[in-house]
């Protein structure tokens, strides 16, 4: 689409990009030869699993051989190529220091190897990518506070532009993680939170999403989908232009949608709610960002003039301006 805003992706894991042939290396190098098998299927070129629960036994699998600077070094490489091919210039990737740091593993060292990876990416791949380490809620405020001091140290000089809280909205409301999130704001980063992922919680799941912006004064949600339920709530979303980091396909691979069409994209288009589409964890689900704005495009109503807003709308919601430099994305991305 000539002229159209370059691709960036905005919701993106290091930990489920990883790829089948990066799995069956890394269980190799730490000698876990049986694990591929556990996590593949038949063809051996795809990840396996069933269910939310499914996925999540999949994730602890496959980082259980993520344990050196030099492999997450490796995944982000692995990455850089796969957002090349995807036609992304920009990313800004979640990785879990609160998930390196519950399995005894420093993200000091860990950082600086992504730092430098993302300097070969641009070298090798001309794909800028940025980092986003996060906290897990159900790990307690201590262990969110040693987090980003981890983060905090490395900073914006080994490409930190934010950070971000995952995991178990119930054990967890982001409300707790208010004081964390207002250093996070004083250093000068932003503040992206998952929030309103589990439409089950109801009400919870919308509450999730006010503690987030108002609490935690987070500048993007991760998922969001509760909010489309709530038209108060979309409004607000709207009028202070907190940007959704949809993730449509990831949605339905989790059981969090029965399926594709019941993703609410049109609900904050309507609402004049900043969005755009996202991967989640694009190789664990086997998905792409063109795919995901195909898919959009055929089950969602999505229009050519929608994806060029939404693309416009991740441009000014990155934590990093380099991407107002990016170049316009090439006839036909």
């Amino acid at each position: 689409m000539k002229g159209t805003p370059a691709r960036i992706e905005l919701h993106t894991h290091l930990e489920g990009s990883v790829t089948p042939a990066r799995l069956l290396a890394l269980s190799e190098r730490h000698g876990r030869p049986e694990l591929p098998a556990a996590c593949l299927d038949g063809s051996g070129q795809a990840f396996a699993f069933a269910g939310f629960h499914g996925f999540l036994e999949l994730y602890k699998r496959v980082t259980s051989v993520m344990r050196t600077p030099r492999d997450f070094h490796d995944l982000a490489l692995d990455l850089a190529a796969q957002l090349r091919d995807d036609g992304v210039a920009y990313a800004e990737v979640s990785v879990s220091y609160g998930v390196l740091m519950v399995r005894g593993l420093d993200p000091g060292p860990v950082q600086a190897a992504l730092a430098e990876a993302a300097c070969e990416a641009q070298e090798q791949h001309g794909v800028t990518m940025r980092w986003l380490p996060d906290a897990v809620r159900q790990f307690g405020l201590d262990a969110a506070w040693r987090a980003w001091e981890c983060a905090e140290r490395a900073g914006r000089g080994q490409g930190v532009v934010g950070f971000g809280l995952g995991g178990d909205e119930v054990s967890g409301p982001a409300a707790a993680f208010a004081p964390l999130f207002a250093a996070v704001r004083a250093a000068g980063l932003g503040v992206s939170i998952h929030a309103g992922e589990v439409t089950s919680m109801g009400e919870a799941a919308r509450d999730s999403i006010r503690q987030a912006i108002d609490a935690c004064g987070a500048a993007r949600i991760g998922h969001g989908l509760a909010a489309a339920g709530d038209p108060a709530l979309l409004a607000e979303l709207a009028r202070r232009r907190v940007f959704v980091e949809l993730c449509p396909r990831s949605n339905v691979a989790t059981g969090a949608l029965p399926s594709l069409s019941a993703h609410p994209l049109r609900a904050f288009l309507d609402a004049g709610v900043p969005c755009s589409l996202n991967t989640d964890d694009r190789t664990l689900f086997g998905l792409d960002l063109r795919g995901e704005y195909a898919a959009a495009s055929a089950h969602l109503g999505l229009t050519p003039a929608d994806e060029t807003t939404m693309r416009a709308a991740a441009i000014a919601a990155a934590f990093d301006t380099v991407v107002a430099t990016q170049p316009p994305s090439r006839a036909g991305d």
